[in-house]
This record gives C-alpha cells, sequence and structure tokens, in this order.
C-alpha cells in the first residue's frame, strides 16, 4: 500500500513512501533534506553524506550507514533497530526516543548528541564516543560497553547494569544516573 504524501498529526507533510539508496542520495543531492517518516529498511548507504537531513519517525531497520557523515541528522523517533552506523558521524545529532535495538555503533562519533529516552538495548558501542551526549532516561541495558567515552555525558536517569564500573569506560564529568557527577 503507498500512503504518498499525507499530513501527520504534528502538520508536517509526510512521506511513507519506500525510497532505495540512489533515490535518497540524488534528492539529498538536490537540495532536499525532509525525509521524515521515510521507509529505507535494508538499504545500503555506506560512506554517504546526510548530514543535516530529517530523518524523524523514519523507518531505517538494518540500514548500513558504516563511515556515513550524519552529523547534525534528526533521527529523533526513528526505528533504527539492527542498523550499522559502525564509524559513522553523528556529531550533534538528534535521536530523542530513537530505537537503535541491536544495533552496531562501534567506534561512532556521538559528540553531544541528544539520545534522550532512546533505545539502545543490546547495541554495541564499542570505542563510541559519546563525550557530552544527553543519555537521560536512555535505555543501555545489555549493550556493549568496552572502551565506550562518556566524558561529560548525561545519564541522569538512564536504565543500566552494573557495566559502567568497567575501567575501560571514560567517564570523567558524567552525569551519573542518580544524578552525582563522576570525578
Amino acid at each position: 500500500m503507498n500512503f504518498g504524501s499525507m499530513r501527520s498529526p504534528f502538520g508536517w507533510d509526510t512521506n511513507r513512501d519506500s525510497m532505495d539508496a540512489a533515490a535518497l542520495v540524488s534528492r539529498y543531492n538536490q537540495g532536499e533534506r525532509d525525509f521524515r517518516e521515510v521507509h529505507l529498511s535494508g538499504v545500503n548507504l555506506w560512506k554517504v553524506n546526510l548530514s543535516e537531513a530529517d530523518f524523524s519517525g523514519a523507518d531505517l531497520v538494518g540500514v548500513d550507514f558504516s563511515e556515513a557523515n550524519l552529523a547534525g541528522v534528526n533521527l529523533s523517533g526513528a526505528n533504527l533497530t539492527g542498523t550499522n552506523l559502525r564509524h559513522a558521524n553523528l556529531t550533534d545529532a538528534k535521536l530523542i526516543l530513537a530505537t537503535l535495538r541491536g544495533a552496531n555503533l562501534e567506534r561512532v562519533e556521538l559528540i553531544k548528541a541528544n539520545l534522550s529516552q532512546a533505545d539502545l538495548s543490546w547495541a554495541n558501542l564499542s570505542q563510541a564516543n559519546l563525550s557530552g551526549a544527553n543519555l537521560t532516561g536512555a535505555n543501555l541495558v545489555d549493550a556493549k560497553m568496552e572502551g565506550l567515552i562518556l566524558r561529560g555525558a548525561n545519564l541522569k536517569r538512564a536504565k543500566l547494569k552494573s557495566q559502567l564500573q568497567d575501567e575501560r569506560i571514560d567517564l570523567a564529568w558524567a552525569i551519573m544516573p542518580d544524578g552525582l557527577i563522576h570525578g
């Protein structure tokens, strides 16, 4: 079923059409940045530049964004389950309420990103840089965190197990789930 363009309850036009990688990159290169609620499941977007694009509410299950430039992108409310973001740049990205269950975020740059209430359960965050990131209320249960950099990050009310006690995690000046600042 093709829903085409329609009004969302938030007042913006939505695009629920499925799109392939070539069409997305072509539209981006022509200056389009609004890809809200688009369906892109399983496409390969390896090493592409999609900085400042709006993918809020998009279905991005299983997309390969490895080594992509996604700086300043809006992925709020997007479904990124099983997505490969290895070595991607998501500096200043918005991922509020995003679903990243089982996603590969190994060596990703999420500096100053907003991941408030994001679901990162079972995600691979090995050697990722989340310096200054907002993880308020995020779910990090069973996430792989070896070598994770959380310097100055806000983890207030974040859900996690005791894995933050690992000495290979940089927690300098991070706000911990209980609200205390790690020294």
